[in-house]
């Protein structure tokens, strides 16, 4: 089995807020963004792989059942695939720095004003979107179950 990259972020369910990694750029004052990332292992599935990858950065374990796919893509010209999480954390805490880098917890309506890694940008965005849906549809199911509670 071919090695794969697993990428994502984390998603605040309380402040509806995104933790991206926010690194310098190499001899530049410069920092750009990027989503949390790294490689799979020979054999290892992709989703696992994610949850390795936030609990190497974090010190996080994330349980399986809060991570949730976004998309995948070819990503190189090896044609190796990106697979895109996001995983849903109740409250937001603060992390440590790293020696490249420093996690923050992003607002949506802030992503279009920084600058990203090549592919992280359209990676949050489409995240955005596969949450926003799947929080109309949760919606959609209370109002069905719960009429009386409905505006």
């Amino acid at each position: 089995m071919q090695t794969s990259y697993a990428s994502g972020f984390l998603y605040s369910l309380k402040t509806h807020q995104i933790l991206l990694l926010k690194s310098q750029k190499q001899d530049s004052p410069d920092f750009l963004w990027s989503t949390l990332r790294g490689e799979s292992c020979e054999g290892e599935e992709v989703q696992a792989a994610f949850q390795r990858i936030v609990s190497e950065l974090l010190d996080l374990n994330l349980k399986h059942k809060d991570i949730h796919p976004i998309y995948d893509y070819s990503y190189d010209s090896e044609d190796k695939m990106n697979y895109v999480f996001y995983a849903v954390v109740k409250k937001p805490r603060d992390f440590n720095s790293l020696k490249d880098g420093a996690f923050s917890w992003v607002a949506f309506s802030e992503v279009s004003k920084l600058p990203f890694v090549p592919h992280s940008k359209q990676d949050v965005i489409v995240g955005e979107r596969v949450i926003s849906a799947k929080w109309r549809a949760d919606e959609a199911k209370r109002e069905e179950l719960f009429p009386e509670t409905a505006l």
